[in-house]
């Protein structure tokens, strides 16, 4: 990189110009700063700007909001706001920062992907059944021992204008575990447990997930769960919390520490990786193609729609049922004939059932899928999901059929999604008018057994999975040896109740009748 040269006027000022000076210029990547150029017009962008904040409050003791950085936008302006600052001592946004974990706590900055996430309260609810003997001691020593090593389950999720931080204790704390009283039946049991986990999770206070265990009977049927926000938690990080508590489970029981295979990594280094490869690829080629994808996608409307005003997360009502195998297997068939993934053939039967409840043909499917960011961070309990919008009805996607133009929209999009963009962007890449009005959501997800000690818990698939709804209608998607367990899920805020079991007898009627009818069906 070419050294900039700095006029004597423009060189920063007193002590803590000159720190201010080297921090940004540092975060932004570049040899120095003016202390009057904008650090936005040199480079600062909607990430750094949080890695910024986390950093300026390190450095100088002071809280250092994300407006704060925009009302005083350069070197010169926010070192005199920063000393002004420090001489205040009634509150205010200048006040020196005081984390509440105590001294030591670390400020730092999250991806934009768990920000988005912070404010939305969807919490995934798991448990599990066990029939053999369980020691409460040795599980909830298993518990910490998770909460230790992932930061995303003890760290204080910050919102408002401060949304994209998050704060470090020094002290990890222990996770919170509740020994419920015994009760005399199953479903008594499962309501305990669900009442205890379904209280407000406090991510502000550092409050990520809680655990339970309840006794059931007489012959003492032991049922665990566990709660935890979807900022810090996604669908891997389910298989890596039944794999880490079986393991830490076993050595405590033996009266050991755990043997972890690997480091995970911290919620910087997380943050990092987003950046890194952003920088690596090109951001603004994934927003002209999901500007194109997604250019003037119609809102989604089934008949009875409720348009009054309603909460960002809703209530829902679901139609749970399985698909056999056996009945998969022609459409795994039909998928290694022509080419494309099994879930491209389930995607399209969902679209359809869509379309005969009353959807128009065109609209948007968003899938959750998990990025891939290495090793490290792929052992690691965190929210690392990202989307991809399917539009197979759209004027873009080519084929005679549903399923031609599923797989072609399925494939661009996945050809498009190393390109990471800040997920708050999608909302408004089209324009003016919301995606979200024009997607209907889906989500494929697996439940894995929990071994404590040679005693396997069975998943409680009595528990809802999700609480809330973000989408107005939505499918889980569970795979397992028996078949996929279909999960049609309906906002009861926007649409009767019914609709759920609607789709699900339409999905059930286009897997039966096979991809052929499905063919002719859809044809243009």
């Amino acid at each position: 990189m070419t050294q900039q040269v700095i006029s004597s006027e423009e060189a920063p000022r007193g002590e803590t110009e000159t720190a201010l000076g080297g921090l940004l210029a540092e975060v932004i990547g570049i040899p120095s700063l003016p202390r009057t150029a904008s650090f936005f017009d040199l480079g600062l962008d909607s990430l750094s700007v949080a890695v910024a904040c986390a950093r300026l409050e390190q450095e100088t003791g002071v809280r250092v909001s994300f407006s704060q950085l925009f009302r005083t936008p350069n070197v010169a302006e926010l070192a005199a706001w920063i000393d002004a600052a420090r001489d205040e001592m009634g509150g205010g946004p200048g006040t020196p920062a005081k984390p509440s974990a105590g001294k030591g706590a670390e400020l730092v900055a999250i991806t934009p992907r768990q920000a988005h996430t912070v404010p939305m309260g969807l919490v995934v609810n798991v448990a599990w059944w066990f029939d053999g003997e369980i020691d409460d001691a040795a599980l909830e020593s298993a518990a910490n021992d998770v909460h230790r090593r992932h930061q995303a389950l003890r760290a204080r999720y910050f919102s408002g204008t401060d949304l994209g931080l998050a704060e470090i204790p020094a002290d990890p704390g222990q996770a919170e575990f509740h020994r419920l009283p015994a009760e005399d039946s199953d479903p008594a049991a499962l309501e305990a447990l669900l009442r205890t986990l379904r209280q407000p999770l406090r991510l502000d206070e550092g409050e990520v997930w809680r655990c339970a265990i309840v006794r059931s009977g007489p012959g003492g049927r032991t049922l665990f769960g566990a709660a935890a926000d979807h900022a810090g938690f996604d669908g891997r990080s389910l298989t890596i919390l039944t794999t880490e508590l079986s393991a830490a489970y076993s050595a405590r029981l033996a009266g050991k520490e755990p043997q972890w295979p690997g480091r995970v990594a911290t919620l910087a280094e997380m943050a990092a990786d987003y950046r890194h490869q952003v920088a690596e690829q090109d951001p603004e080629a994934q927003r002209r193609f999901w500007r194109e994808e997604l250019r003037d996608l119609p809102a989604c409307r089934l008949p009875g729609r409720n348009d009054g005003p309603a909460q960002s997360v809703g209530p829902a009502k679901e139609c749970a049922f399985t698909v056999p195998t056996a009945q998969l297997r022609v459409w795994e068939d039909y998928a290694r004939v022509n080419g494309m993934s099994a879930s491209v053939g389930v995607a399209a039967s969902y679209v359809q059932s869509v379309i005969r409840a009353g959807g128009q043909p065109d609209f948007g499917l968003g899938v959750a899928l998990a990025n891939w960011s290495g090793e490290i961070i792929d052992r690691t309990i965190t929210n690392r999901v990202g989307n991809i919008f399917l539009r197979p009805n759209g004027p873009s996607s080519t084929g005679p059929h549903l399923l031609a133009r599923m797989r072609d929209s399925y494939n661009r999009a996945m050809a498009a999604r190393d390109v990471l963009v800040d997920p708050t962007e999608y909302v408004g890449i089209a324009g003016e008018q919301s995606v979200l009005d024009g997607i209907v959501g889906m989500v494929y997800n697996s439940y894995p057994p929990l071994d404590l000690g040679g005693v396997v818990g069975s998943f409680a698939r009595e528990l809802r999975v999700w609480t809330g709804n973000l989408r107005d209608i939505f499918v889980e998607v569970e795979t397992g040896p028996e078949g996929l367990g279909m999960h049609m899920i309906v906002r009861t805020d926007r649409y009767e109740a019914s609709l759920a079991d609607r789709l699900g007898e339409h999905f059930i009627d286009i897997i039966k009748n096979g991809p052929e009818q499905l063919e002719r069906e859809t044809a243009r």
